[in-house]
């Protein structure tokens, strides 16, 4: 694509001057974005031609630029058919053909490399890959006086070398700095090429060149220069690079004391949500940031002042506006009306007087819901709070997150009531000078690599109240590269097997629809990754894994991740636990452990995981295979066999119905610790990083939902039926004395069905209650237990501590041995911990490898730290599992009833930031206040 055709030099000698009718004609290259490049105009644009821009103007020059591709602008010149390049770095190649001007300029050549091999931070390492450059570029000269040894592929322009990069054909490449011109091929290339690992080449002057012997117009070309204002370069610089190439990175201007979202922590250093989110750009982007703090106006200011470039997040409307220009919507922040006062009726209708923020964008949201309320205006949260408490307001509307977070840092949280149904939404932008284009367009591009994973959970690390969040409630598909959309484009359509029989799980409906868990799991699939799935069921599951071997389906849900399995399927992460449990009569003794199977028989389904795993371990049991859940449980009735083990969500369903009254349920604690996987078909092995991250998006809510919708056991429906034949037997017998009979015994089996559906019910809570991989409280107990003991101790007077403990090194043992290492390191904490506490304390698995400690009715601080000082000895012994050693060690924050905080939420909130603080100075160790 060319400004125009050929031009002839318009100097044939030395002359100083040109032609008044004949402008100065300059060759560039046409896509070194953004350097120099031409337009979706097709007119010559970048920093270089802004340069020679202003340079035309200063020395009175008329010139015209004519783009080329790299090579053929050096051909162009070296004919002498354009006056002057717009800029290169000097070669010994090229200054046997062309004259120099002065450096006007810099930029910084990178070699970036592919994730994969992010270990290689020499450039001597990258000897064996081929380095894909622009042919006729400067990268190959100075890389191979770097080093000799290296090998290059060579490409005619730098969208030819960037589209193959996209495509996968490159694991290296020479490029510049600065983002590239097509945002969609950038965001494919830097899903796979991490600007903050890429390996610095040279810092490399560009200079203006001339055909030999022009020394004349050589000297005019450095005089205009030397005459260009450094402002003017540092305004053209930041209009194109976002940022002025002299300094260090982006100065971020952000308000103190609204966290989660922005504030400083005890150490000085910047902390919140917007914090968070501002590293992560910083990491994608290879840009260096800086913060500097202040309130809501001195923060704007400086933005528009130009002490700090870009402004963190900031609340911005149609109807309230700071001037600057909106760079990137970062989040959504839900406000609410708080007060003192609970259940007010006609809220709406009430002429009380309500608290706002001057600046608030939702002030006349407010006004449209209060119509008849009076509005009071405060600078702060602590003003309107105090407010409240002098009677001027009944209440106020804020940040949930952000008030909730006040309330609970000043012991405030059980005298408000949070209004759920109020609720006023708020865009947070980050800003920049409206002249900032540059910055601008850099901060939507780096902003556009992150994933909506990473935004998640950056998320739910900073907002505990799911319905405060922003990302998870809007992620509707992830983003995909544009090679990942046509790869997903290429499969069509794809099969997905489950079974017909195996509710909750799945199953098939009456008009034979897909049901259960999993189809809302392929549901999920199809909506954020646009696949095309076909569910095929089958009555078998062996059948189905070996149609998944064979490819002639491509997913099933629900499998576990074997060692033999491996070597033929491929397999996701875990999204949902699957406990097993066994079956037996009325009869037959409790089953608590696996040993007690040992010398019966045991029904199985073909082709489950477990099959294989019983052999190995218990040779001593006698596997009855079944089909089916529906043959394996008419097995124990039956009498072909003495029990039959089945996931226990599945059990739980089948039993439900009421026609299996003779049969009970038993948990088994060697069983307990599996999770759901989804088996792929090697042959779309590009699919699993993509199932991933969508399963990574399901947060709690999703889960439960879920859970609820298909899980959940209803007790009552059996009562009511066995009530109803009950009935229907008295009606049926006119004897006395045979309907008394008949009403014993009914009562009888009635009230055994009852006992054994209560028995079922209490195995099914301890699961709900109890983290299934160490067999400790989960988070919801937890919870139930740490509001039972503010209540009691807030009643006595007496004072509890809080441990919050996040294990050191954990990922890598992890990364390192395996997941099947890990979780057996869990449960060996689990007990390690257990050890360490009285029986009338707690020990919770809070998630991940986090643990939370509930130590009641402490008498001294000094026990607390006892306790934490025992942990940390404990833990620097090392562990053996499966022959293997590791070494593990902790940061635990300790929160102190009602020192700290006088709330649940609020003591839990404390502790975790304790542990942050005790991780962030290097962890081994335990923070207090």
């Amino acid at each position: 694509m060319l400004l125009c055709q050929p031009a002839i030099a318009v100097h044939a000698d030395s002359e100083t001057t040109t032609h008044s009718s004949e402008p100065l004609v300059i060759v560039m290259g046409e896509d070194t974005y953004p350097f120099e490049y031409l337009d979706e105009h097709g007119n010559a644009a970048g920093i270089l031609v802004d340069m020679w821009r202003e340079w035309s103007t200063i020395t009175n020059t008329r010139i015209q630029f004519v783009a080329r591709n790299w090579q053929a602008s050096l051909t162009q010149l070296e004919q002498k058919h354009a006056d002057v390049h717009i800029g290169m770095a000097e070669t010994a190649e090229r200054q046997s053909v062309f004259d120099f001007a002065k450096p006007f300029t810099t930029l910084n050549t990178y070699l970036y490399v592919h994730k994969s091999l992010n270990s290689k931070k020499q450039i001597s390492d990258l000897i064996p890959y081929q380095i894909g450059i622009v042919d006729g570029s400067s990268h190959e000269v100075m890389l191979k006086q770097l080093e000799p040894r290296l090998s290059f592929k060579r490409y005619k322009n730098r969208e030819q070398l960037l589209q193959a990069t996209a495509n996968g054909d490159l694991f290296v490449f020479a490029g510049i700095e600065g983002y590239q011109r097509n945002v969609a091929l950038e965001q494919d290339i830097a899903a796979n090429f991490y600007s903050s690992s890429r390996i610095l080449i040279k810092k490399v002057g560009l200079s203006p060149a001339v055909s030999k012997g022009n020394q004349a117009l050589i000297d005019k070309i450095n005089q205009g220069f030397e005459l260009i204002s450094p402002n003017v370069i540092k305004q053209i610089e930041r209009r194109w690079l976002g940022y002025h190439k002299q300094t260090s990175g982006v100065v971020i201007a952000m308000q103190n004391g609204v966290e989660p979202y922005a504030d400083v922590g005890i150490d000085g250093m910047p902390t919140g949500m917007l914090v968070d989110l501002w590293t992560l750009w910083s990491k994608k982007t290879g840009i260096n940031i800086d913060f500097i703090t202040g309130d809501m106006n001195t923060t704007i200011d400086d933005v528009k002042n130009g002490i700090a470039d870009v402004h963190i997040g900031y609340p911005e409307s149609k109807e309230m506006r700071s001037g600057l220009k909106q760079a990137w919507h970062i989040t959504s922040v839900k406000s609410r009306f708080f007060s003192r006062k609970q259940n007010i009726d006609h809220i709406e209708q009430s002429t009380m007087r309500i608290g706002v923020f001057p600046t608030a964008p939702y002030i006349a949201q407010v006004k449209s819901a209060f119509p008849k309320a009076q509005l009071r205006f405060y600078d702060s949260l602590d003003a309107m709070v105090k407010a409240v408490h002098n009677d001027e307001i009944i209440g106020f509307v804020s940040s949930s997150a952000m008030t909730s977070h006040y309330l609970l840092a000043n012991k405030l949280w059980a005298e408000f009531t949070q209004y759920t149904n109020i609720e006023f939404n708020t865009d947070i932008y980050t800003l920049t000078r409206i002249d900032d284009s540059g910055l601008a367009d850099r901060i939507k591009a780096g902003f556009n690599l992150i994933s909506i994973e990473e935004q998640i959970q950056i998320e739910r690390k900073w907002l505990i109240n799911p319905d405060d969040r922003f990302f998870a409630a809007g992620a509707s598909k992830i983003k995909l590269t544009t090679q990942q959309k046509q790869y997903i484009s290429s499969l069509g359509a794809i099969k997905m097997g489950y079974l017909k029989n195996w509710a909750p799980m799945e199953f098939q409906g009456k008009n034979g629809q897909f049901l259960g868990v999993n189809a809302d799991i392929k549901n999920l699939l199809v909506k954020q990754l646009n696949l095309t799935i076909i569910p095929v069921a089958y009555d078998d599951f062996g059948q189905m894994v070996n149609d998944l071997k064979k490819g002639e389906i491509h997913l099933v849900a629900s499998m576990a991740q074997t060692p033999s399995r491996e070597n033929s399927l491929l397999f996701s992460s875990a999204y949902w636990p699957s406990p097993w449990a066994i079956v037996t009569s009325l009869t037959q003794p409790p089953i608590f452990n696996i040993s007690q199977v040992v010398g019966k028989r045991l029904a199985v389904v073909d082709g489950y995981h477990i099959v294989d795993h019983l052999r190995q371990q218990y040779p001593g049991i006698t596997l009855v295979v079944v089909a089916d859940t529906n043959e394996g449980i008419n097995a124990v009735i039956n009498g072909r066999a003495d029990m039959f083990v089945e996931q226990v969500a599945t059990l739980a369903a089948t039993l439900k119905g009421g026609q299996y009254p003779s049969l009970k349920l038993s948990l088994v604690a060697e069983l307990t610790e599996q999770h759901s996987r989804i088996g792929l078909f090697p042959g779309v092995k590009e699919l699993v990083p993509l199932i991933d991250r969508v399963l990574a998006t399901m947060d709690e809510n999703v889960q439960q939902n879920i859970y609820q919708k298909w899980v959940a056991l209803d007790l009552n429906s059996d009562t009511l039926r066995y009530e109803r034949w009950l009935k229907i037997l008295i009606v049926g017998f006119l004897i006395l004395s045979f309907i008394a009979l008949v009403i014993f015994m009914s009562n009888r089996r009635l009230n055994i069905e009852i006992d054994k559906r209560i028995k079922a019910e209490d195995n099914l809570k301890f699961m709900a209650n109890h983290d299934n991989v160490t067999g400790l409280p989960n988070r919801s107990l937890l919870d139930d237990r740490l509001q039972q003991a503010v209540l009691t101790h807030q009643r006595d007077k007496l004072s509890f501590a809080l441990l919050f403990i996040d294990l050191d090194g954990f990922k890598a043992v992890n990364d390192l041995h395996g997941h099947h290492v890990g979780d057996k390191l869990l449960h060996r904490v689990g007990i390690l911990l257990s050890k360490c506490v009285r029986e009338s304390d707690t020990v919770a698995r809070f998630g991940g490898d986090e643990f939370v400690l509930l130590l009641n009715n402490i008498d001294s601080k000094g026990s607390a730290r006892q306790i934490a000082d025992n942990i940390l000895l404990s833990l620097k012994k090392p562990t053996m599992i499966d022959g293997i050693t590791v070494n593990i060690s902790a940061s635990i924050g300790i929160a102190f009833y009602a020192d700290d905080a006088d709330t649940a939420l609020s003591l839990l909130k404390m502790a975790d930031q304790l542990m942050y603080q005790a991780k962030k100075i290097g962890g081994h160790q335990y923070k207090m206040n």
